[in-house]
């Protein structure tokens, strides 16, 4: 995937937001995702009405057919939004052209024992086609990419779906029954809502019951594989860091436009030392070592090889500043344009030197399979026990930490200092919060006013009621504790409505210049004197 060329903007977004970005994909190139679809689903329709005039008592069992099918079709759209989405055009004769390439991935498990599970397919669906994965690596890739609550979006949009489908069946039904009024054909609506009852099955209903699925079925598909595919992409955008990786990609390296001159005038400086140490009589004037052949060297404990560049050999100093422009030239030499090798450092397992004949006898040993290699097994079985032992402890102390007393003392010693950038220690904070707030306010401060309420509050909830707060939480996430700590009655119910005041003029003034009005800062700051404004002394 070319991810520099992606024609949505990547941001962090929640899967509901993933999914709503389907159906702008889908409305930017609905026309080519649906006529690939209806070029594949019309003729399997077409063939199920077949079958259905041949048969019309087994009516529902073609629809059944269809539905069983759809799976496969739904790769035609796909092929055209993923390839749109990254730039290329792609008609949907290509699309149907390259169909039967597209559903080798996972047909297996879609059209037997998987189809009725397969709710979540459109996050399958990709990894098969546009990623190739197959057997293991695909499940594997499946269930990475169903993580963070990705699986469960797709599997319950596609349940969504397939109600949107039936609504729009039964409506499509109830329209066609509207107009039958002579009574010789029973209402498509009604026997639809009977079947198995009593009705009889007429090959009319058949037909119309057949048309609805295809008109609901043709309407919601390409938008499940859309949205689909929008979730498939935003997981991996969030999990492969792709805004990252598109930004450094745009990045032009500030090396790659200045080296080349130096290094051009280095070059030169080289040839016309090479002039100068031709004409040996000659007394050569003292240089300045340029700039930009004062690159460091080779390491010194690292050795060109044997078979590397080599530097010809020099004969005696002429005169006194052949020393300079020798020193220049090893400079310029050591360059890693220049260096003609790679310094890298490496581990290697250190071997004791053993003679030829202790060498012998191990040689001779390896065939003893009675006894060092039974010896050598066990001790590689004991060891894996062992480790298995270790880690299997060290498992369940993490998984059940929170149940244990030290790691709660633990837990309870680190308070945050700084949240979201702003101290809350108690020592930055003024003796009288609010009168500060308001005088800060009565100067046009107004970012910082707020910023000293909110601070103020968050600072009083960590030192007078313990509120575990991270350094890494936001202000969501302190309100969200500050919540929790009230329903377990750790925070009482007026300064949990301070909290949420200030922390909603926080946000919508910090970040959305939505400043409040002067009465509902007097208000805020009034309430906040009656739940902080005496410091209560803790006991330890």
């Amino acid at each position: 995937m070319q991810i520099d060329k992606l024609q949505i903007e990547l941001r962090p977004r929640t899967n509901a937001q993933a999914l709503d970005l389907g159906f702008s994909l889908l409305h930017s190139h609905a026309s080519a995702a649906y006529m690939a679809f209806l070029a594949l689903w019309l003729p399997l329709l077409a063939l199920c009405a077949a079958l259905t005039v041949w048969m019309p008592d087994l009516g529902w069992a073609w629809v059944l057919l269809a539905w069983w099918f759809k799976p496969l079709l739904e790769r035609a759209p796909l092929y055209v939004l993923s390839r749109q989405v990254f730039g290329t055009t792609v008609t949907w004769q290509e699309a149907v052209r390259a169909w039967p390439r597209q559903i080798g991935g996972g047909a297996l498990r879609l059209l037997t024992w998987g189809r009725p599970f397969s709710a979540g397919r459109g996050l399958s669906h990709p990894v098969w086609m546009l990623e190739g994965a197959r057997g293991r690596v695909a499940n594997l890739r499946r269930s990475t990419l169903g993580n963070n609550g990705t699986a469960s979006a797709a599997a319950w949009f596609g349940i969504v779906c397939s109600h949107l489908e039936v609504v729009l069946q039964l409506g499509v039904l109830g329209f066609i029954g509207i107009f039958i009024s002579d009574g010789k054909t029973t209402n498509p609506f009604v026997m639809y809502v009977n079947a198995g009852g009593a009705v009889p099955q007429t090959l009319e209903v058949a037909l119309m019951t057949l048309g609805a699925f295809g008109v609901a079925t043709a309407i919601m598909a390409p938008v499940y594989t859309a949205c689909c595919f929008t979730l498939y992409l935003n997981r991996r955008a969030s999990m492969e860091a792709w805004d990252i990786e598109i930004k450094l990609r745009q990045m032009k390296p500030p090396a790659a436009r200045t080296r080349a001159a130096p290094l051009l005038s280095a070059l030169l400086a080289l040839a016309g030392a090479g002039v100068l140490l031709s004409g040996a009589s000659l007394p050569l004037p003292a240089l300045a070592a340029p700039a930009a052949v004062s690159a460091p060297a080779a390491p010194a404990k690292c050795k060109p090889p044997e078979d590397g560049p080599r530097q010809p050999e020099r004969g005696p100093l002429l005169a006194p500043e052949q020393a300079g422009v020798r020193k220049q030239i090893d400079q310029l030499y050591g360059t890693d344009e220049l260096r003609g090798y790679d310094c890298i450092e490496t581990w290697h397992l250190k071997e004791k030197s053993k003679p030829d004949e202790e060498k012998k006898k191990d040689k001779e040993r390896d065939f003893d399979f009675p006894s060092t290699n039974m010896n050598f097994a066990a001790d590689i079985f004991k060891v894996l026990v062992i480790a298995f032992a270790i880690g299997l402890v060290g498992w369940l102390l993490y998984r059940y930490r929170h149940h244990l007393p030290a790691f709660e003392r633990g837990a309870k010693v680190r308070v945050a200092t700084e949240i979201g950038g702003l101290n809350i220690r108690a020592e930055s904070l003024p003796p009288d919060v609010t009168t500060e707030v308001r005088a800060f306010w009565a100067r046009g401060e107004q970012r910082a006013a707020l910023a000293l309420l909110y601070r103020a509050t968050l600072s009083r909830l960590v030192t007078e009621d313990a509120l575990a707060l991270r350094q890494g939480n936001t202000e969501g996430d302190c309100l969200r504790l500050a919540r929790q700590a009230g329903e377990r009655g750790q925070l009482t119910r007026g300064r949990l409505d301070v909290a949420d005041s200030a922390t909603t003029l926080w946000l919508n003034g910090a970040y959305a210049a939505r400043w409040p009005n002067d009465d509902a800062l007097l208000a805020c700051c009034a309430a906040w004197d009656t739940q902080f404004g005496a410091r209560r002394e803790v006991t330890p």
